[in-house]
């Protein structure tokens, strides 16, 4: 498969994608993580350690009450605070029921205590309601005085282990929450920095990969245009800047080709010269010599015609002296 720029810069954004949309996921699931821890403290030790304390204030409320019924004036107080006193008791059972079932098996063990106690109270502040309306104070100060506030120490103390519990889970749930918050802050912030890396990293590479195949072209094209075709391009990717430079380097090759057949040509044409050079010199030299001999017929064919013209003359002479012998021959014979 072709490794092309195209392709580069698609897995470049596509792993940069990919980590961003991870991010994103991986963040609103720790968001939706973090969202249930904090529901579930919130429902858990917070809630518990709230109902806690409203149950401690429905216990004291109780304890006031029956302060009060001990100092009452009339029937009609006691009565009154009777009301107020079943009043807190019913918000203590209704707040108990609620912590009964937010309870884990580790704080189930001191709600069942405190259930036992929750009763021997109850038993004793009737014995009380008992005696004051039977006009007993005495009996019911006894009791207040002694077993119910032990009781009520007890309640007390239970109630402040339960505090201590609830509070160090609040506590350790804090902690895990910063812990929690912590690790998703580095991963977050190490995803985010792989992914500024990663898209640097991918930028440079693409950016130095067309950088040098582009300085490669021009630097082959240079030569060329100087004449050099002794150098290929170096090609080392096989994306578009790759495919660019074998197409310079087929450029190359094909002027080379038509350098070298041109070559050949006027090598060709240079042997054409000379022969037809030499054949020149033989031919002027031919002719120079056809010349020679021409001159030479020429200068015979003068003597020639000398030679004729003066047999001429010499011919008319001898009939001149032929004539005048005959002339004479006639003359002497008269």
């Amino acid at each position: 498969m072709r490794f092309t720029i195209k392709l580069k810069l698609l897995l470049a954004f596509g792993f940069i994608i990919t980590m961003l949309v991870g991010t994103a996921f991986y963040s609103v699931s720790s968001i939706a993580d973090v969202n249930s821890h904090w529901s579930d403290t919130l429902n858990g030790p917070a809630a518990r350690l709230s109902a806690a304390q409203d149950l401690n204030i429905a216990q004291l409320q109780q304890v006031r009450q029956q302060k009060n019924m001990l100092v009452s004036a009339s029937t009609d107080e006691t009565e009154k605070y009777i009301v107020s006193s079943d009043k807190a008791r019913a918000e203590y059972d209704e707040t108990f029921n609620i912590i009964l079932g937010k309870a884990t098996d580790q704080g189930m063990v001191l709600w069942n205590k405190l259930k036992g106690l929750t009763a021997d109270f109850r038993k004793q502040d009737d014995q009380i309601r008992s005696f004051i309306l039977a006009g007993n104070l005495d009996a019911a100060s006894r009791i207040s005085t002694t077993t119910a506030r032990a009781t009520t120490s007890e309640i007390d103390a239970l109630l402040a282990d339960v505090f201590q519990l609830e509070r160090e889970r609040l506590a350790e749930a804090s902690k895990n929450a910063v812990e929690e918050y912590t690790n998703i802050r580095s991963i977050v912030i190490g995803v985010a920095a792989v992914a500024s890396v990663a898209a640097f990293a991918a930028a440079i590479w693409i950016i130095i990969s067309i950088s040098r195949g582009i300085s490669t072209a021009v630097t082959t094209v240079q030569r060329v245009s100087e004449g050099d075709l002794t150098k290929f391009a170096d090609i080392r990717t096989s994306d578009e800047i790759g495919m660019l430079l074998g197409h310079v380097n087929s450029m190359v090759e094909r002027l080379r080709a038509v350098v070298g057949d041109a070559l050949t040509a006027s090598e060709n044409v240079s042997a054409g010269s000379q022969q037809l050079s030499s054949g020149s010199e033989q031919l002027s030299q031919g002719a120079t010599e056809q010349a020679s001999s021409a001159e030479e017929a020429s200068a015979s064919m003068e003597q020639m015609a000398a030679n004729i013209k003066q047999n001429a003359d010499n011919a008319a002479q001898t009939e001149k002296i032929a004539r005048q012998s005959a002339t004479d021959a006639e003359e002497s014979g008269k």
